[in-house]
């Protein structure tokens, strides 16, 4: 098993980083659609969930982006898809930074602190209802904006994998 990327497969690193950020977004995702829909139960636990998992999130992005620039033995796209290939990027890495960071300041914003499964990391802060509002709205059309790029992520990879027969999945899995 090669814990760097090759010209053919990914390594043993990008795999475990791209596929446990991926369960982690869908995770992310369902339990905001899960708070939203059962509201009235109180959503205080499932809320330290969402922020913990967003903190790990961050992290995980943070490794990724150094083993990234670490790693350059990945498989280019062709040249007639490199452009598409680094903006989608662009964009899911920018949105997996943003989303949380919005969070953290609609969080800090409404008084309340962030922790990590229970280990505090932000200390609560002042109330500053504008703040949180602003950063609230932001951190929903981020997440909205999220669903569509990682269905066109998902588009993409299945368009490589059948329609161009590039055979991207096999090298991610």
């Amino acid at each position: 098993m090669h814990w760097l990327d090759t010209e053919h497969r990914y390594g043993l690193v990008s795999r475990v980083l791209h596929w446990s950020m991926a369960l982690l977004i869908l995770l992310m995702l369902a339990s905001d659609l899960w708070m939203e829909a059962f509201e009235h139960l109180g959503k205080a636990n499932l809320m330290g969930l969402h922020k913990s998992i967003g903190v790990l999130l961050l992290a995980l992005l943070a490794a990724r982006l150094v083993w990234r620039w670490l790693n350059r033995g990945r498989l280019l796209p062709p040249a007639h898809w490199r452009l598409a290939a680094r903006l989608g990027h662009l964009t899911l890495y920018a949105l997996l930074l943003f989303i949380p960071a919005s969070g953290v300041l609609a969080a800090w914003g409404s008084g309340h602190g962030v922790a990590f499964f229970g280990l505090p990391l932000l200390p609560a802060g002042p109330e500053v209802e504008w703040l949180e509002d602003a950063f609230e709205e932001t951190h929903e059309v981020l997440a909205n904006l999220l669903w569509l790029v990682l269905g066109g992520h998902v588009l993409a990879a299945l368009a490589h994998q059948w329609w161009l027969g590039e055979r991207s999945l096999q090298r991610m899995t």
